[in-house]
């Protein structure tokens, strides 16, 4: 039998690649000799499938041709390369928090894969697992023991962004935040960037998980956004509730500075507006000068949080995750009045500035204000000031780049 190769040219490309494995102690069950010549042929594409064992691993795995060229390929141009993230020519690969594998299997999860047009390129983004070239460059560099092993299919989970021509690194990374953004916002589901992990298990005590959604909204991207995402996601590997709150104010307050901005332009435009402008008279002067004091006193902190929420929030969707010591956002409903919407507005802006200044301040010297979060109540709380940080951040994203202040 003779072994007929499509292309002509995958047979030295076939060739390279079982003396890589040979140089690097990978076994293959594979032999590229012809045997006896006679009739048959045995014909070899891309999709032809190999049995691979890797250093360190105790049982064969299949992957085909193209898979492992491309894998290869990628592990030999090489760009960046750290415990974090593996860069190549057309793909990046970041390591993720190894509780991905208990969402997927034992809950059944499928993470969507997105796509994102950007300057004429096509990057794919999904969520990837087990051999990438990650794993073959660490057996390249003889990175790995038994108790480390260069390929594992239970840790080894990666955000993979692919590029039709050439990545770039800026670019994927940005795309990563705000993958991981929607993954939370729209799924409910916390994903993390960490270091490569070989040990120890992880679990979600509760899971949250949009079971009715299977796809995600475009990836939000654009001026001061990155940074923003960056913030927001710093909050997704950690269930401390201290740490969360401060963490969601300062994406409040990040915002703010826009909200801020736009309610004064607006507020001056107004008054410019008027007729009174073409002959303004002392009072007319007063009143402007209050619009630019007034402006002052929404940069404190519990007016820029109030004003943020009333710009950029609906409260009715934290009613259900309200806290018990948020009485009047609990009572709202879709007839309340104008009275009770402003009572709930100022109740939820009056409890994040006092709670996250009672985490902010040294504890010994810090003075209640009255709408401090009760702490075993934090839980409920964190979760509504999670769904209005996403709100805010939407809002922040949808605004013309001009208006936006980073």
């Amino acid at each position: 039998m003779s072994i007929k190769f499509i292309p002509d040219e995958l047979r030295q490309e076939v060739s390279d690649l079982l003396d890589f494995f040979e140089r690097h102690s990978i076994g293959c069950n594979f032999v590229l000799d012809d045997y006896e010549e006679d009739d048959e042929k045995e014909v070899i594409d891309e999709s032809y499938e190999l049995e691979v064992l890797f250093p360190e691993s105790y049982s064969e795995e299949t992957f085909t041709i193209g898979e492992l060229l491309d894998i290869v390929y990628e592990a030999h141009r090489v760009k960046v390369f750290n415990e974090y993230k593996f860069v190549g020519k057309r793909v990046a690969l970041f390591y993720i928090d190894s509780q991905l594998q208990e969402l997927m299997h034992v809950y059944g999860i499928d993470i969507p894969t997105t796509k994102e047009i950007i300057d004429d390129q096509e990057y794919v983004i999904e969520v990837v697992s087990g051999l990438t070239s990650y794993g073959v460059k660490l057996i390249m560099d003889k990175k790995f023991d038994d108790h480390v092993p260069p390929v594992d299919d239970s840790y080894d989970n990666f955000i993979e962004v692919r590029a039709e021509d050439s990545i770039d690194q800026s670019v994927a990374e940005s795309l990563v935040e705000a993958y991981l953004f929607e993954l939370k916002s729209t799924l409910g589901i916390s994903i993390h960037l960490s270091a490569r992990l070989t040990s120890g298990d992880s679990h979600y005590d509760e899971l949250d998980y949009n079971e009715g959604t299977s796809r995600l909204r475009p990836l939000l991207r654009g001026k001061g956004v990155e940074e923003l995402l960056k913030l927001y996601n710093s909050s997704l590997n950690t269930s401390n509730t201290e740490i969360l709150v401060l963490t969601y104010t300062k994406v409040l307050e990040y915002v703010s500075q826009t909200v801020i901005q736009q309610d004064l332009i607006n507020s001056v435009t107004k008054k410019l507006f008027s007729s009174r402008a073409l002959n303004p008279d002392a009072n007319y002067i007063m009143e402007l000068s209050k619009v630019f004091e007034e402006n002052r006193t929404n940069k404190k902190d519990y007016h820029a949080i109030k004003l943020t929420i009333e710009t950029c929030c609906d409260l009715h969707e934290i009613i259900e995750q309200a806290p018990r010591f948020l009485r009047f956002t609990k009572k709202l409903d879709h007839d309340s009045k104008d009275t009770d919407k402003i009572k709930a507005l100022e109740e939820v802006a009056n409890a994040i500035s006092n709670t996250r200044n009672m985490f902010a301040h040294a504890k010994t010297n810090y003075e209640k204000k009255g709408m401090e979060c009760p702490p075993e109540q934090l839980g409920d709380f964190t979760k509504c000031l999670d769904v209005l940080t996403q709100q805010v951040i939407r809002w922040f994203a949808k605004e013309h780049e001009d208006n936006r202040v980073v």
